[in-house]
């Protein structure tokens, strides 16, 4: 199934992707709710709503073939060792959660998702990427430069800022970004209902698609 993205009017500074999980619905929601509420001639941000579209329809943290996306990018950290991950049935993120077993791709890049955001990316040449997840209910800003971005979004949610994780991510689209010189953070939402999301992150995802402040529905 295509990837498809939502192009602003004019040349984006920003990329936002969405649903590269695909049990992490409530981010493609988030994400649609953006484009139906900004202005398109405010907007600096390009828009990937769904990247793992396969997964989204399957309701599962991978794509068709069985690949956790978000360690199949073309890092220098790759590992071809299988990925634990957490269920996507819980909130509670302690090791005996992390039992669920991804594949990381036969080799780096191998999935055609992770090659349409690449060559996205590539073409696009934003200065920033927001990567969507949810639910550790942070901003991460794991990679130096990324701080700044962080801190104004996780201000405008209310949200913690992280400068690390519990586990390593190895392949993971942030690291690919930082070895591109591209500022990338990932900004996790809680687990709620679409309303009381969009109530909380307005703020700060009207701020990633346009530099102000919240729209209104």
């Amino acid at each position: 199934m295509p990837l498809l993205v939502w192009m602003p009017p004019n040349t984006p500074t920003r990329l936002i992707v969405a649903a590269v999980h695909g049990e992490e619905a409530m981010t493609a929601g988030l994400a649609h709710t953006l484009l139906r509420t900004i202005d398109a001639a405010t907007s600096r941000a390009a828009i990937v709503a769904v990247a793992n579209p396969d997964g989204l329809l399957g309701a599962m943290r991978q794509n068709a073939r069985g690949v956790d996306l978000n360690r199949n990018w073309p890092t220098r950290d790759w590992s071809a060792a299988p990925s634990p991950t957490f269920w996507p049935t819980t909130t509670t993120r302690t090791d005996e959660h992390r039992t669920q077993l991804s594949s990381p791709g036969s080799a780096p890049g191998s999935e055609p998702e992770v090659q349409a955001l690449v060559a996205l990316i590539s073409r696009l040449a934003p200065t920033e990427v927001i990567d969507l997840h949810a639910p550790l209910e942070c901003v991460l800003a794991l990679h130096p430069g990324t701080e700044a971005l962080a801190a104004e979004l996780a201000d405008r949610a209310g949200l913690p800022m992280l400068h690390e994780l519990d586990s390593p991510t190895p392949g993971d689209s942030g690291t690919w970004c930082a070895e591109q010189g591209i500022i990338s953070v990932t900004y996790e939402i809680e687990a709620a209902p679409l309303p009381a999301l969009w109530e909380r992150h307005a703020a700060a995802l009207t701020y990633a698609v346009t530099g102000s402040e919240r729209s209104t529905l």
